[in-house]
């Protein structure tokens, strides 16, 4: 009776259908719902999970969850049994790594144990080893456990001292102590997958590694430029064929300290174990492609003079931060209040919401009309973007989005910069940046926390020299240009470098037939030279050129045309590059150092074209760096001689180094000598010296010995 008062209060045709649908519901079949949820529009990971669940329900594998039998099976239980079989997975794995732990892996955790394993250690001319953490941060994190690996005997111990277990430990400074003599022995080699981090942490307990012999992550790096990851999980797997899984995979969230002991076993003395491995496998092919030289000359003894830079920081003036951070918002704010009048829009607008950005931009100010069909693509919203690219092609077209793009670009520097520097000053003052020598395809260094490389000149300014110290740097001149000029062996240029002339005048001299005088500093002809030849040896092409120069796209063809007309020996030297690069797939920077770029032989023109414009660029670029690189590795020597000198920072072609304020003329000349003549070019060096005791206001050494005898 009560079905058919409900009937009466429904159309008859829908009661049907809900009828009908409520009933094929309860009756689907386990395979008729899997042929939905299959056909449902799904995402490749998805679509990946959902096989793996029905593959593991078909095998007995996983049923159904107890709560959900009486619904309609859905994709959303299909993916919470994923996770159920993930966990499993897992726990699997853990309970076989325990199980199948090998003899040679050892648990010390007596004292006696430790004396077996340091007796070992003492008929050793080379052992691996690793620290294990509670994180990654290295001036807040600490030390756990330790893993040694005995090379020769092929025994692999962990060393437990801050595990929260009730499994026996030994003392951790009575481990720190015993183990720091064979750490600081010279003759005694290391192993290391990211030494970097293991010295660091090392340093915080007082000891001072020596003998660095070898770092699988940094070799990784020089091996293939390219490589997607260098965890040393994912490198043992792919290269040495031995399933790893990575620490996030096993652990999740855990500290290392609070992983059960039997597991700790089985991770932690694998590491050392996979990693020799790693070592032999990258030793044996950077012999056969010719790098090894290279690595142990640039990229290895480098590693411990980039921890002495990190850990040297930078001295953070606070009050100068304060003020620069209330400048620069001020004139945020100004900006902010100059674009909203170009755009008629009140404070409501919000430019960070894409949405509104795009119906200002596209539906009321009709700003599409001004892209050319081939500049860019409508997105599946139908609507065009509002990113960067999309955003330079409107700015000359509308005075609001220029000013768009300045204020965007001055929130990310404020942001970055004077937002937040305060907020990474660590308890001893200073800003401990992180200094990377293995990131970047070229070679190049780069930073982060803060991203020194992109520091605006004005942000320098809040950083000084600790007291009783100066800042003592070099920048090298033209590093780039001298370096393509020795490559090429150009006639003319290597003339104006060897007879101390300015290369950007006198070379925009004899490509615009004017005299030298009409192509000084400040001439357009100067600037047109100096851009100019950037673009040749960074392989920039016409148009972008042109959007530099602030001339048409021909016009810049025309220049790169005279540019190689004039300067034969450069082009052939560059078209020599890309000829090599597509017969090889690589090419050889200074040194011997490879740059692969497999792109070359791409059947895409783009694709084709944009790794012609990477190997003129990452010559001229990676062999710079390489300068550089030998040279800091000559100036940290440098450094300890002097016994009171510290490396403090490099940023693009500039060195810098804390020298006390006692300095002497004769010393600044001992540095100046190891910039020059560390690598020497074809044509000589030139390095601009400045000293200050505000980064970025130094004085010449000439002005600053003046004053100071003044």
């Amino acid at each position: 009776m009560q079905l058919k008062i409900q009937l009466k209060t429904v159309q008859p045709s829908t009661a049907l259908k809900d009828a009908s649908k409520r009933k094929a519901d309860a009756n689907e079949s386990i395979d008729e719902a899997w042929t939905r949820i299959l056909t449902m529009k799904n995402s490749d990971a998805d679509l990946r999970k959902l096989h793996e669940v029905k593959q593991a329900m078909e095998k007995g594998v996983i049923g159904r969850e107890k709560e959900s039998v009486a619904k309609r099976f859905s994709k959303a239980e299909a993916l919470r049994l994923h996770v159920l079989i993930q966990q499993e997975k897992i726990n699997r794995i853990r309970q076989d790594m325990i199980e199948q732990t090998p003899d040679n892996y050892w648990l010390v955790n007596s004292k006696e144990q430790l004396d077996e394993l340091c007796n070992l250690l003492d008929n050793e001319t080379e052992i691996c080893f690793d620290v294990e953490t509670t994180g990654t941060d290295v001036y807040k994190d600490f030390i756990v456990g330790q893993v040694i690996s005995a090379v020769k005997a092929n025994i692999h111990a962990y060393i437990p001292t801050k595990h929260e277990t009730d499994i026996q430990q030994l003392d951790h400074d009575y481990v720190i102590q015993k183990l720091k003599p064979y750490y600081e022995k010279e003759s005694l080699g290391k192993i290391v997958h990211n030494a970097k981090f293991d010295i660091h942490m090392l340093r915080n307990e007082g000891v001072d590694l020596r003998g660095l012999a070898f770092d699988t992550q940094v070799a990784c790096h020089v091996l293939n430029e390219n490589e997607e990851s260098k965890a040393l999980k994912d490198l043992a797997t792919k290269y040495l064929r031995i399933p790893s899984l990575k620490y996030s995979q096993l652990f999740g969230k855990l500290g290392f300290h609070q992983v059960p002991m039997d597991l700790a076993l089985a991770y932690a003395a694998k590491d050392g174990d996979i990693t020799i491995k790693l070592r032999d496998f990258q030793r044996h092919h950077l012999e056969r492609t010719q790098l090894y030289e290279y690595y142990m000359t640039v990229e290895n003894p480098l590693i411990p003079v980039v921890v002495d830079m990190e850990r040297a920081g930078l001295y953070l003036d606070q009050e100068r931060a304060k003020q620069l951070a209330n400048e620069e918002e001020i004139k945020l704010v100004s900006l902010e209040v100059q674009m909203r009048e170009s755009f008629g829009v009140d404070k409501d607008f919000n430019f960070n919401s894409t949405q509104q950005l795009r119906t200002l931009l596209y539906d009321q100010l009709k700003l599409d009309k001004y892209f050319n069909k081939t500049d860019l693509k409508r997105g599946d919203s139908g609507y065009y973007s509002t990113d960067k690219t999309a955003l330079q092609i409107l700015a000359n077209h509308h005075d609001g989005v220029a000013m768009l793009l300045k204020y965007r670009a001055a929130s990310k520097t404020f942001g970055t910069y004077f937002d937040s520097m305060p907020r990474q000053v660590q308890s001893d003052g200073r800003v401990h940046g992180e200094f990377n020598q293995d990131t970047t395809d070229t070679g190049r260094f780069s930073s982060r926390e803060p991203n020194l490389q992109n520091l605006p000149a004005i942000a320098k300014t809040m950083f000084i020299a600790p007291p009783g110290y100066v800042i003592l740097s070099g920048d090298f001149s033209q590093q780039e240009p001298r370096i393509l000029t020795h490559a090429s062996g150009e006639p003319y240029l290597t003339e104006i470098y060897t007879t101390g002339q300015d290369l950007y005048t006198m070379a925009a001299s004899k490509l615009f037939k004017k005299p030298p005088e009409e192509c000084g500093d400040g001439s357009k002809y100067r600037k047109m030279m100096k851009t100019g030849m950037l673009a040749v040896m960074y392989g920039t092409g016409p148009y972008t050129l042109g959007k530099q120069l602030g001339i048409t796209k021909e016009e810049a063809q025309a220049f790169i045309d005279d540019f190689y007309a004039e300067y034969t020996c450069v082009r052939d030297f560059m078209n020599g590059l890309v000829t090599h690069a597509k017969k090889h797939g690589y090419i050889r920077m200074l040194f011997d150092r490879k740059r692969r770029v497999p792109l070359i032989r791409s059947r895409d023109y783009r694709e084709k074209a944009r790794a012609e414009r990477q190997v003129k660029n990452s010559y001229v670029q990676g062999s710079a760096a390489i300068q550089t690189k030998k040279t800091m590795i000559e100036v940290s020597k440098l450094c300890k001689r002097k016994g009171n000198w510290y490396p403090a920072f490099s940023i693009h072609d500039e060195i810098g180094v804390y020298v006390p304020n006692t300095i002497t003329p004769e010393e600044v000349t001992e540095f100046e000598a190891v910039m020059l003549n560390t690598v020497k070019l074809s044509v000589p060096n030139k390095t601009d010296l400045e000293i200050s005791l505000r980064w970025g206001e130094g004085m010449s050494v000439n002005e600053w010995f003046e004053n100071k005898e003044g």
